[in-house]
């Protein structure tokens, strides 16, 4: 394909839309990816090449990324999301990919949080007060994201039906970042399905209702959007409050899922949704519920 184009004639926003559509089953990939491409639209008019911006012009943008302040990791995600819409317009025959050999930057791997401790969850999880519905359901989160070690956005996407049975294990099925469906699962231990049906019976679900059940594991309490999925910021924000509440007051504790139960190199684990591979798991690597018992002898949180 030749640069013979003016890229004005791929911007409208029509395009965009189809680029959107084409994403539609990661809407939050999507909803990132259109404010990135905005951002670089805007920027790309003030450019002496905006009417036809080459592989050059894709390095220039990513330097003044880096120029203005952006971290590195945003960077990586402004261009990652302009990678893939050069990709996909050259896909269509509308432009080529002048981002394909731009790199798209380094990523900060290695987390600056700190972990916490068996006795800090325990004090975290014995402030919630669990006579109400949303206490049940703040108690049934931390539990979960604790034990499983499950990202914000898996548990924003969980359906309740995604309890499941996989050979001969009980496991929750997981919608990963960047997944069009919950193609992966993790371990569900006893104590963590116990408190799941204890919260889910507040809102009349019963255990033998759960297979069929789509509505969200997980959904607000507040008048304006009861019964609604919880999203990554309302996950967020009800960790932070926890942490808060019991003391934790310091921007190094978060609710990213490393942060809750990386420790001494555990790693949480996702597997493929096969039940011959379920039935052979040995997950040692699932946190033990010593809170409950107030033994924390293994010290795994």
């Amino acid at each position: 394909m030749t640069n013979d184009i003016t890229l004005a004639q791929t911007l409208d926003g029509a395009t965009l839309d189809s680029f959107l559509l084409y994403l539609e089953d990661m809407p939050n990939t999507a909803k990132t990816y259109k404010s990135c491409i905005k951002r670089f639209k805007l920027w790309l008019k003030d450019q002496p090449d905006a009417q036809q911006p080459t592989t050059n012009t894709i390095r220039r943008y990513k330097e003044d990324l880096t120029k203005r302040g952006y971290k590195p990791n945003t960077v990586h995600l402004y261009m990652v999301a302009i990678k893939q819409w050069f990709k996909w317009l050259e896909s269509i025959g509308k432009y080529p990919n002048i981002a394909q050999y731009v790199k798209s930057g380094k990523v900060n791997r290695k987390s600056p949080k700190s972990y916490f401790e068996a006795a800090q969850v325990k004090e975290i999880l014995d402030q919630i007060d669990q006579t109400t519905q949303a206490g049940k359901r703040d108690y049934a989160l931390l539990v979960l994201l604790f034990t499983c070690g499950l990202r914000t956005i898996e548990a924003s996407r969980a359906k309740v039906k995604d309890i499941t049975i996989l050979g001969a294990s009980r496991v929750l099925l997981v919608q990963g970042k960047g997944k069009a469906d919950a193609s992966d699962y993790v371990p569900l231990p006893d104590h963590v399905y116990t408190v799941l049906t204890d919260y889910l019976t507040t809102r009349g679900i019963d255990a033998k209702d759960i297979p069929a059940c789509t509505e969200p594991l997980f959904t607000s309490t507040s008048n304006r959007s009861k019964g609604q999925t919880l999203s990554t910021r309302s996950i967020s924000k009800i960790c932070k409050t926890r942490f808060i509440k019991a003391g934790f007051n310091d921007p190094k504790w978060t609710a990213h899922s490393r942060d809750l139960v990386l420790r001494a190199g555990a790693q949480p684990k996702r597997y493929p949704t096969n039940a011959q591979t379920c039935e052979r798991r040995h997950d040692k690597h699932l946190l033990a519920p010593d809170w409950q018992a107030g033994q924390l002898s293994n010290g795994r949180y």
